[in-house]
């Protein structure tokens, strides 16, 4: 094979960027920023440059695609200019509603900006083919970008890796001094500057080429006959048991199979995507049979779907995940009527209908970000007024008690407008600022310990993921154990359905669990003679905690709520917990695993 000479990279790459020269300065703009980014050193302060850079990650999907689009229509100059002038106003108005001090902003901004960069990518897949027909050129321009899309990770990687060998033997070997900084600046320039021209110089000239090909990789066959389709019947399989398990029991779908059925169908739509153009050989006729069972066997699912999301719905309200699901339910119910009642058939209905999806929920009183925080802050409103917490619009501090349930949930909200939304919605109800400016960085937020301070409640931090099956309960981190009356002190005891029987030789002192691991038998011994036995039941530990903080466990537990204590005529033994989890099978828990710091004394 012959390798292309210097004088051909310089032609091919100026030919790249006259034939996509916005996308490029996009490609520069980005990386440079980037690396100003990754280099500052200073405090965090608010800076243009965060505007900038999120327009120029968007840019790049956009100015790549308007070119293609005005090639493949054959339109005339004036229209690419007139586009792409359309775009290059919209992302600059898109940058102004990015605030500059991104560090300390809510997560919504980087979450629109990951929703639309999706949205503009799925543009680039389908955009150049969107007039009716070509739909073998349409799969080959889409299997180009996707090879040529791994080819330029894996190119980019590889340079990566050597680079950074090579500064490594200069810091070692020559006793130069190179930044840790400079190892993440180097993959932004490698992968800006580089990818991103490896990566637009394969996009073929003439796009209607591309319909007449009929080349189909038999690597790319293979892994999708051999290792997607089973693996997507190996979820169907598991699917479908676990109908039958809800039929037969008849219990509400767990909130954790909706993200099998998502990836059930992600990956079975993937494989019958690669396998698209060869469906019409003599010896793939097998191809059209699985199409139209995927799209039958997939309603029952969506069904279950529906339930899990409702549920979740139910319990806990609208956010961001949630809003995605019910969205992909009614596209995943979309394309199953359009795929079993059309004739046609056709894949771009996929990436064009997913990207207008995506575009849809971004922005709007409709979309995920506006509706999900409406939910949330409703929640909280209702949570704090049947508190008597919330008073004629106003926070009001009340003697009431508030159950441990409640204050999980208000917590819990505070805690998710913190992170992805700000308190601007809820700020009206306080008296307090709830943003804390600093220099240089005005609107930090307030934490959500601090804000549930101010409505006269503490602070129970809830994990991100509860699973109806696993609840662990933690203790906090600066832990003080009351040692007073003990005299030996045995950290971190790993317990296991695996664990055996420990003995402490210096004092004759020995503990087993049993086999559900609920009780901790302790033994004195004298000569190998048992003197003592006391039994540490650790259920009234775990009811007192699942009553305190609900069925989704907690951290952050005071000590003494997750200790148990026993004492007999001459041995007295401590049980503090630091970790519990446990598994939860028909409404009856069991611990899987704990770790805990045993204290005792024997006396004479």
């Amino acid at each position: 094979m012959k390798l292309p000479s210097m004088q051909y990279i310089v032609q091919d790459s100026r030919r790249t960027i006259g034939r996509f020269p916005l996308a490029c300065v996009c490609a520069l703009l980005g990386t440079v920023i980037a690396l100003i980014l990754v280099d500052y050193e200073g405090p965090a302060r608010e800076s243009i440059l965060f505007n900038i850079l999120f327009a120029a990650v968007l840019g790049f999907p956009l100015l790549t695609t308007i070119p293609l689009v005005v090639q493949k229509r054959s339109w005339s100059t004036l229209w690419s200019f007139g586009l792409q002038t359309i775009a290059i106003l919209a992302l600059v108005r898109y940058a102004c509603t990015i605030p500059g001090n991104i560090p300390h902003a809510p997560f919504i901004y980087l979450y629109r900006e990951m929703l639309l960069a999706l949205a503009l990518v799925l543009l680039a897949m389908f955009a150049p083919y969107a007039a009716s027909g070509q739909h073998n050129g349409f799969w080959q321009f889409n299997k180009m970008l996707f090879f040529r899309l791994l080819t330029a990770a894996l190119f980019a990687l590889v340079l990566f890796l050597g680079l950074s060998i090579a500064l490594a033997a200069l810091d070692n070997l020559f006793g130069m001094d190179i930044p840790g900084r400079r190892y993440p600046e180097l993959w932004i320039a490698i992968t800006g500057i580089f990818g991103s021209l490896f990566f637009l110089s394969a996009i073929p000239r003439d796009l209607d080429a591309l319909e007449a090909q009929g080349d189909y990789p038999n690597g790319l066959r293979v892994f999708a006959q051999y290792i997607l389709a089973p693996l997507v019947l190996v979820y169907l399989i598991i699917l479908y048991a676990y109908i039958a398990k809800i039929i037969g029991q008849w219990n509400w779908p767990q909130g954790w199979v909706s993200r099998l059925i998502i990836g059930f169908s992600a990956t079975g739509i993937f494989a019958l995507t690669l396998l698209y153009p060869i469906r019409e050989r003599i010896e793939n006729r097998w191809i059209k049979s699985a199409v139209r069972w995927f799209w039958i066997v997939i309603i029952p699912l969506i069904l279950v779907l529906v339930l899990a999301i409702w549920r979740r719905l139910s319990d806990y309200g609208v956010t961001e995940p949630r809003y995605i699901g019910v969205v992909l339910v009614i596209w995943l119910a979309a394309m199953a009527l359009y795929f079993n009642l059309s004739k046609t058939k056709g894949l771009k209905i996929i990436p064009a209908s997913l990207c207008l999806l995506a575009l849809v929920i971004s922005f709007g009183p409709w979309g995920m970000f506006h509706v999900s925080e409406q939910s949330q802050v409703c929640r909280l409103r209702q949570l704090l007024v049947d508190n008597n917490r919330l008073v004629d619009n106003q926070v009001r501090i009340s003697a009431d008690t508030v159950r441990a349930e409640d204050t999980r949930q208000i917590s819990s909200i505070i805690a998710y407008l913190h992170e992805t939304h700000g308190y601007a919605r809820i700020q009206p109800w306080f008296a307090e600022n709830l943003s804390v400016d600093t220099a240089g960085v005005p609107g930090r937020r307030r934490g959500p310990a601090e804000v549930t301070k101010l409505i006269g409640i503490e602070y129970v931090f809830t994990p991100r993921y509860v699973s109806d099956r696993w609840l662990e309960f933690v203790c906090v981190r600066q832990r003080t154990l009351p040692v007073a009356g003990y005299q030996r002190l045995v950290p971190e005891q790993y317990i296991n359905p695996n664990s055996r029987e420990q003995k402490f030789a210096a004092d004759g002192i020995a503990y087993r669990v049993d086999s559900s691991l609920w009780v901790m038998t302790f033994v004195a011994m004298t000569d190998s003679i048992t003197t003592e036995s006391l039994q540490v039941d650790l259920h009234p530990v775990i009811d007192a905690l699942t009553a305190e903080y609900g069925p989704g466990g907690g951290v952050d537990i005071p000590p003494l709520k997750l200790s148990a204590v026993a004492a007999g005529d001459r041995l007295k033994v401590g049980v503090y917990l630091r970790r519990i989890q446990l598994e939860r099978r028909d409404d009856i828990l069991n611990p899987t695993y704990y770790v805990a710091d045993i204290l005792y004394s024997v006396g004479q």
